[in-house]
C-alpha cells in the first residue's frame, strides 16, 4: 500500500514553514552575537569609568595600535553600542514575528493535512 503524495499547496507551506525556521534560526544566532557584544561595550565602559581621564589608551587599527583618547574610546563605545542596540531591537521585532508566521503557518498546515486525510501529532 503505498501513500498518496501531499498536494502542491501543503508541500509549498511546509517548505515556506521550512524556510520560516531557518531564517529564525540565522537571526536567533546572529542576535546571540550582538548581545554578547553590547555585554563586552558595557563592560569596556564600566571599566573606562574608573580610568583618569589622561589614561593612555590604544585601539587596534589591523596591525597596528593607535593611541586615542579616553574621551574618543567612550565616544566611539557608546555609538557602536547605540548602533547595536537598534539593530537588536529591530531583530526581536523580526524573532516575534517570525514565530507568530510559524505558528500560524504550522496550524495552517496541521488543518490542510487533516483535510487530506493525514494524521498528525
Amino acid at each position: 500500500m503505498s501513500e498518496k503524495p501531499l498536494p502542491p499547496e501543503v508541500q509549498n507551506m511546509i517548505i515556506h514553514y521550512q524556510s520560516i525556521l531557518e531564517n529564525k534560526a540565522k537571526m536567533e544566532a546572529e542576535l546571540r552575537i550582538i548581545e554578547a557584544e553590547l555585554s563586552d561595550i558595557e563592560n569596556i565602559l564600566e571599566t573606562l569609568k574608573n580610568l583618569g581621564d589622561d589614561a593612555e589608551l590604544y585601539k587596534a587599527l589591523g596591525h597596528v595600535l593607535v593611541k586615542k583618547s579616553k574621551a574618543d574610546v567612550v565616544k566611539e563605545l557608546e555609538e557602536r553600542k547605540e548602533l547595536l542596540t537598534v539593530k537588536r531591537d529591530k531583530y526581536r521585532k523580526q524573532l516575534d514575528f517570525l514565530t507568530k508566521e510559524a505558528g500560524n503557518l504550522e496550524g495552517r498546515i496541521k488543518e490542510a493535512l487533516s483535510k487530506h486525510g493525514y494524521t498528525t501529532s
